[in-house]
């Protein structure tokens, strides 16, 4: 057998494992999208075809997979598919060649309308963690009529940049200041977390599961094993959807286009961690530009993954915020 076999099977095995502790039947399906190249997405669903539809997002450099812990519950509501982000995740990978903003956000807002067509949906409650609900707010952006309610998780891009970047930094602690203009560095360079990781060779496994250890410490030692396996597998697939970074957002992390004045005429749920590091001021902003209603809702216990910290609490709020935009 290849390595490249190797790795397919032991990523695919762990999947499995992950969706068993899921506790719900979950389908792995593939969306080929014959007018974008022949490329295709890559997905999971669950949950009653006669139910809501609500799509996920991952965040950069995730998977759907990630969402294992909130399937069960929101699928008692909802009918949920998760979706990787094309050019991450289990999605094809084209080589990114975009330039300037807007074909950026196409690379990732074309193929998910391709998605929607093609599942034969005509209106959804779309949702996005991170990096996925920058896509999102960009999507609702140019299909508004499509999404009937958006969720943003600790979504990146939504406030407003400073007036001052210099005057902003230099508001910052030495050590973040540093961090931020290094990863601007890396940023413009085309250097990526991803393929960073790619060049461990041997030591890749050994450095996903010390930031797994670290981070997501709720997890069991099954789920970090199989979340090992599986991180480590899916992001030493060619780079692709991960460089477009450099399009999209400036130093500092804001984006060159922020959501907060994009997302005008659709109701939103903004939900933050109580120890994210994400600031929820973008909610705050986007309650002046939006005309429908907009509310905000905060995870207990929770950083920046909510979905692995509190799972429970998050999918609680999630349904009760829909609920409260019925």
């Amino acid at each position: 057998m290849s390595r490249c076999s190797l790795m397919h099977e032991r990523l695919e095995g762990a999947e499995q494992e992950l969706i068993r502790l899921s506790g719900v039947e979950v389908e792995a399906i593939r969306i080929n999208l014959e007018s974008f190249g022949g490329y295709s997405i890559f997905g999971l669903k669950c949950g009653d075809q006669s139910s809501p539809p609500l799509i996920l997002l991952h965040g950069y450099l995730g998977t759907s997979i990630i969402f294992y812990k909130l399937l069960k519950d929101l699928a008692a509501h909802y009918m949920v598919y998760c979706l990787d982000l094309m050019g991450m995740g289990r999605s094809s990978r084209p080589e990114f060649t975009a330039k300037g903003r807007e074909e950026a956000e196409m690379f990732f807002i074309q193929p998910l309308e391709q998605c929607r067509k093609q599942l034969e949906i005509e209106q959804m409650i779309l949702a996005g963690h991170s990096f996925g609900g920058y896509v999102a707010g960009c999507y609702c952006d140019c299909y508004p009529e499509r999404v009937s309610k958006l969720i943003l998780i600790s979504a990146i891009g939504i406030p407003n940049p400073p007036m001052e970047t210099k005057a902003w930094l230099k508001g910052l602690s030495w050590r973040f200041r540093t961090m931020v203009k290094f990863a601007n560095y890396l940023v413009k360079k085309g250097v990526t977390p991803a393929s960073m990781l790619r060049k461990l060779g041997p030591f890749t496994g050994r450095f996903v599961r010390g930031y797994l250890k670290k981070r997501w410490k709720t997890l069991s030692k099954e789920e970090m094993g199989y979340m090992e396996i599986y991180l480590e597998h899916v992001n030493l697939y060619p780079g692709s959807g991960e460089y477009a970074l450099k399009e999209l957002f400036v130093e500092g992390g804001f984006a060159i286009a922020p959501l907060c004045a994009r997302i005008v005429n659709t109701p939103t749920i903004f939900i933050y961690g109580d120890k994210d590091w994400m600031d929820p001021e973008g909610a705050i902003m986007n309650a002046e530009y939006n005309h429908q209603k907009v509310i905000r809702k905060i995870i207990s216990n929770s950083g920046h993954h909510m979905y692995i910290d509190n799972p429970q609490e998050l999918t609680e709020k999630i349904i009760s915020a829909l609920t409260e935009l019925d």
